[in-house]
């Protein structure tokens, strides 16, 4: 791939996942058709990031997912069970034996992987395990959509050139859908007044509003504006790991930025 193509793809994978989230075209045919399916993988990998830090902090839990029945105000949720001592250390055991198998195997993943490790210790240590499970939902998804930009620019695995552009339109759509949603908290009354009262099948706890019920010092203005720099964060590094990683995944540098 040249570096024109990597432009362009970028550019036009860009442009219509901003066609598809702007309040003023969305709700064009085919663009709605687009979003919806967009809405749907934003709604799963929410709920994924909420139940996959459950489950590494001890917390058996279930993703739901009611958007996939038409209920779009409803998105989803992550049913979750009781706290167990013995999946904390089985998943602690896990993430020890993953970082050991980095440092054996994937040298390039294997400070990552400590980090990772490091920071769920830490927080179990300080007890914040709420506030990550709550953040990771918006967080998560927003994680996934810089993995797919950066699986876009390095390549990875993509079949063929509209493999890619899918790769780079899906992280685009997921990171800019939430910037959108957090700019709204941040800057929009009614966004933020709506959110306030949202309820959806008799259930009103809403991520950031429950994260600062949790710290007072905190507000859902100051949650938004920082997953707004979470999002530019997220395209910017999915770049640069894919300049700094590229040779972890290929023995031949690929023709790639």
């Amino acid at each position: 791939m040249t570096d024109r193509t990597t432009l362009l793809t970028a550019i036009s994978a860009f442009l219509l996942a901003v066609l598809c989230i702007h309040p003023h075209t969305r709700g064009i045919f085919p663009l709605w058709v687009i979003a919806a399916g967009g809405h749907i993988a934003d709604t799963l990998f929410h709920e994924m990031g909420h139940t996959i830090f459950n489950w590494l902090f001890g917390q058996p839990a279930i993703p739901m997912i009611f958007t996939l029945f038409g209920a779009d105000q409803a998105g989803g949720m992550s049913m979750t069970f009781g706290r167990s001592w013995f999946i904390q250390i089985a998943v602690l055991a896990g993430l020890g034996y993953s970082c050991w198998q980095a440092k054996k195997s994937a040298s390039a993943l294997f400070i990552p992987a400590l980090i990772f490790t490091g920071f769920i210790i830490l927080v179990i240590l300080l007890g914040y395990q709420q506030l990550i499970v709550l953040y990771m939902g918006h967080g998560g998804s927003i994680l996934m959509g810089g993995y797919f930009l950066f699986r876009a620019w390095i390549y990875l695995d993509a079949r063929n050139a509209y493999e890619r552009w899918l790769n780079a339109f899906f992280g685009f759509f997921l990171i800019l859908s939430n910037f959108g949603f957090a700019y709204g908290l941040a800057f929009d009354p009614y966004a933020n007044s709506d959110y306030s009262d949202h309820v959806a099948f008799g259930v009103s706890h809403n991520d950031f509003m429950a994260m600062s019920l949790i710290v007072h010092s905190w507000s859902v203005k100051g949650i938004a504006i920082f997953t707004m720099g979470l999002c530019v964060a997220s395209i910017i590094g999915s770049a640069i790991c894919a300049v700094f990683l590229r040779d972890a995944f290929y023995t031949e540098t690929p023709d790639v930025f």
